[in-house]
Protein backbone atom coordinates (compact mmCIF):
# COMPACT_ATOMS: atom_id res chain seq x y z
CA UNK A 1 0.00 0.00 0.00
CA UNK A 2 1.21 3.49 -0.81
CA UNK A 3 -0.23 6.88 0.04
CA UNK A 4 -1.57 8.57 -3.10
CA UNK A 5 -1.95 12.33 -3.16
CA UNK A 6 -2.89 13.80 -6.53
CA UNK A 7 -3.10 17.60 -6.44
CA UNK A 8 -5.40 19.72 -8.56
CA UNK A 9 -5.78 23.38 -7.79
CA UNK A 10 -6.44 23.90 -4.10
CA UNK A 11 -8.02 20.46 -3.63
CA UNK A 12 -6.15 17.33 -2.61
CA UNK A 13 -7.49 13.81 -2.35
CA UNK A 14 -5.53 11.39 -0.19
CA UNK A 15 -6.21 7.66 -0.19
CA UNK A 16 -4.32 4.55 0.81
CA UNK A 17 -4.08 2.55 -2.39
CA UNK A 18 -1.93 0.10 -4.29
CA UNK A 19 0.03 0.64 -7.47
CA UNK A 20 -2.04 -0.51 -10.44
CA UNK A 21 -0.20 -3.35 -12.21
CA UNK A 22 1.63 -2.20 -15.33
CA UNK A 23 0.10 -4.89 -17.56
CA UNK A 24 -3.44 -3.79 -16.64
CA UNK A 25 -2.61 -0.10 -16.84
CA UNK A 26 -0.77 -0.36 -20.18
CA UNK A 27 -3.55 -2.42 -21.79
CA UNK A 28 -6.25 -0.01 -20.64
CA UNK A 29 -4.27 3.08 -21.71
CA UNK A 30 -3.65 1.52 -25.15
CA UNK A 31 -7.38 0.84 -25.61
CA UNK A 32 -8.38 4.31 -24.40
CA UNK A 33 -5.85 6.06 -26.65
CA UNK A 34 -7.01 4.03 -29.68
CA UNK A 35 -10.57 5.21 -28.97
CA UNK A 36 -12.15 2.32 -30.89
CA UNK A 37 -15.80 2.16 -29.82
CA UNK A 38 -15.84 -1.57 -30.64
CA UNK A 39 -13.34 -2.08 -27.81
CA UNK A 40 -14.84 0.37 -25.29
CA UNK A 41 -18.15 -0.27 -23.58
CA UNK A 42 -19.81 2.17 -21.16
CA UNK A 43 -22.49 1.57 -18.60
CA UNK A 44 -25.37 3.93 -19.30
CA UNK A 45 -24.98 5.50 -15.86
CA UNK A 46 -21.24 6.05 -16.32
CA UNK A 47 -21.76 8.11 -19.48
CA UNK A 48 -24.61 10.10 -17.94
CA UNK A 49 -22.41 10.82 -14.90
CA UNK A 50 -19.48 11.82 -17.14
CA UNK A 51 -21.68 14.29 -19.00
CA UNK A 52 -23.09 15.74 -15.78
CA UNK A 53 -19.67 16.09 -14.13
CA UNK A 54 -17.85 17.61 -17.10
CA UNK A 55 -20.57 19.07 -19.33
CA UNK A 56 -18.84 17.17 -22.14
CA UNK A 57 -20.82 15.22 -24.71
CA UNK A 58 -17.65 13.71 -26.13
CA UNK A 59 -16.43 10.27 -25.15
CA UNK A 60 -12.96 10.94 -26.56
CA UNK A 61 -12.43 13.58 -23.86
CA UNK A 62 -13.10 10.93 -21.21
CA UNK A 63 -10.71 8.53 -22.95
CA UNK A 64 -7.94 11.15 -23.04
CA UNK A 65 -8.44 12.18 -19.39
CA UNK A 66 -8.52 8.59 -18.12
CA UNK A 67 -5.53 7.58 -20.25
CA UNK A 68 -3.57 10.58 -18.95
CA UNK A 69 -4.40 9.64 -15.35
CA UNK A 70 -3.48 6.00 -15.83
CA UNK A 71 -0.51 6.71 -18.10
CA UNK A 72 1.80 7.84 -15.32
CA UNK A 73 4.26 5.40 -13.77
CA UNK A 74 3.07 4.10 -10.41
CA UNK A 75 -0.54 5.16 -11.04
CA UNK A 76 -2.50 4.13 -7.97
CA UNK A 77 -5.93 2.65 -7.48
CA UNK A 78 -8.01 0.03 -5.74
CA UNK A 79 -8.89 -3.34 -7.24
CA UNK A 80 -12.65 -3.85 -7.17
CA UNK A 81 -14.49 -7.14 -7.41
CA UNK A 82 -17.49 -6.80 -9.73
CA UNK A 83 -19.77 -9.36 -11.27
CA UNK A 84 -18.35 -8.40 -14.68
CA UNK A 85 -15.88 -10.77 -16.28
CA UNK A 86 -12.44 -9.17 -16.03
CA UNK A 87 -10.19 -7.22 -13.69
CA UNK A 88 -11.47 -3.87 -12.41
CA UNK A 89 -9.67 -0.93 -10.81
CA UNK A 90 -11.02 2.31 -9.36
CA UNK A 91 -8.78 5.37 -9.60
CA UNK A 92 -8.78 9.16 -9.54
CA UNK A 93 -8.10 11.25 -12.64
CA UNK A 94 -8.71 14.83 -13.76
CA UNK A 95 -10.47 16.59 -16.59
CA UNK A 96 -9.86 20.33 -16.99
CA UNK A 97 -8.42 20.45 -13.44
CA UNK A 98 -11.57 18.82 -12.03
CA UNK A 99 -11.03 15.75 -9.83
CA UNK A 100 -12.92 12.70 -11.07
CA UNK A 101 -13.38 9.08 -10.05
CA UNK A 102 -13.10 6.32 -12.61
CA UNK A 103 -13.67 2.61 -12.58
CA UNK A 104 -12.71 0.43 -15.54
CA UNK A 105 -12.99 -3.30 -16.13
CA UNK A 106 -10.37 -4.84 -18.42
CA UNK A 107 -11.90 -7.88 -20.09
CA UNK A 108 -9.93 -11.18 -20.02
CA UNK A 109 -9.12 -10.76 -23.73
CA UNK A 110 -7.14 -7.62 -22.75
CA UNK A 111 -8.46 -5.90 -25.91
CA UNK A 112 -11.80 -4.66 -24.53
CA UNK A 113 -12.77 -2.51 -21.55
CA UNK A 114 -15.94 -1.48 -19.81
CA UNK A 115 -16.11 1.98 -18.25
CA UNK A 116 -18.16 1.41 -15.12
CA UNK A 117 -17.79 4.84 -13.49
CA UNK A 118 -16.71 8.34 -14.54
CA UNK A 119 -17.95 11.02 -12.13
CA UNK A 120 -17.03 13.45 -9.39
CA UNK A 121 -15.80 11.70 -6.24
CA UNK A 122 -18.78 10.82 -4.05
CA UNK A 123 -16.88 9.44 -1.08
CA UNK A 124 -14.29 12.13 -0.55
CA UNK A 125 -10.84 10.57 -0.59
CA UNK A 126 -12.06 6.95 -0.70
CA UNK A 127 -11.82 5.04 -3.93
CA UNK A 128 -14.22 2.26 -2.93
Amino acid sequence: MIPYTPAWGSCQIVATTTVIPDDWRNAVVRILRAGDEAQIEWTKQAFLDWRAATLSQFRYEAYEAMADGLGVANAAGVQVDLLDDGQTFAFFFTHENRPLYGKICLRPSKVRIKIVSAHTPRKGDKLF
